[in-house]
């Protein structure tokens, strides 16, 4: 049968035995009968596929690692190989997570398809690995938090009293950055920025003065053709612990900058890390 996690370090493990085997998480919510229906399945598929190992994940207890996992609904299963999440099913669908399982299994046996994120061949959407309580965003529009652009939704992050915005972005491990991708609405989406590696400390009177570690300028096909992504200087982004990125205007000249969505491209150094998330006393993440 599933197992339940009952510590938020369990979960440092479950991407460490990944590494040997596919491992299916259950994200649920004791309030959803849906995550009724998927705990049976899981009972009856753990009989059915011995090689798998299954876990639940209770969202309202270990909130911090269903906002790692970018959970934004109950039941929603995750796929993990090799310390990265493979697939995901949303819903009690059956055929849906046996498919997944399949697919699983058979990229197992096949040594694993080549990754990719968001058409960059060889590489992972690293997003699950930001620290959301560790970053922030200068300038936010506080109804239109930066939370926001961590899932993929109709929610965006909005500038407030002018178009510019400062984020500063942590991750829960080092990292070897590829690329980024942004999506946004057309009118305001990002146009100028300067991104810091390895730096939280920039402010808006920083920014003509500190030294980019890259400049970035967003155009009109590269959100339309190229689907949001840029290929940074890979060499410059290795060993990347946190980062800022500085928006300096948007493609519309408009009095704000909004973003959809913002994923980071690469490479985790150490894949099976997960040890940021900690418990505290009362069995919840922080």
């Amino acid at each position: 049968m599933a197992v339940n996690v009952e510590k938020a370090e369990q979960f440092v493990n479950i991407l460490r035995e990944s590494a040997e085997k596919l491992v299916v998480v259950d994200f649920y919510s004791t309030t959803c009968p849906p995550c009724l229906v998927v705990d049976k399945l899981l009972n009856q598929f753990a009989s059915e596929y011995p090689t798998v190992s299954f876990y639940k994940v209770d969202v309202k207890r270990f909130s911090e690692v269903a906002m790692q996992c970018r959970i934004t609904a109950t039941p929603t299963l995750q796929f993990f190989r090799k310390g990265r999440s493979v697939g995901e099913v949303k819903g009690a669908n059956k055929k849906a997570i046996i498919d997944a399982i399949e697919a699983g299994l058979k990229n197992n046996s096949n040594g694993g398809e080549a990754k990719s994120a968001y058409g960059v061949v060889g590489h992972s959407d690293l997003t699950q690995l930001v620290l959301m309580k560790q970053s922030e965003c200068l300038n936010q529009n506080d109804d239109h938090p930066m939370n926001n652009i961590f899932v993929d939704d109709d929610k965006v992050l909005e500038s407030d009293v002018d178009e510019q915005m400062v984020l500063r972005i942590s991750f829960n491990q080092p990292i070897k950055l590829h690329s980024i991708m942004l999506k946004a609405p057309l009118d305001k989406a990002p146009k100028n920025i300067k991104i810091y590696a390895n730096r939280t400390d920039v402010e808006f009177d920083d920014v003509d003065t500190a030294e980019a570690t890259q400049e970035i300028v967003m155009t009109k096909g590269i959100y339309e053709d190229g689907k949001g992504v840029v290929n940074l200087r890979y060499v410059r982004f290795q060993n990347i612990n946190n980062i800022t990125l500085f928006v300096a205007d948007n493609l519309g000249d408009e009095e704000v900058t909004a973003i959809s969505q913002l994923a980071f491209i690469g490479t985790a150094v150490n894949s099976a890390n997960m040890s940021d998330i900690r418990q505290d006393e009362e069995g919840h993440a922080h």
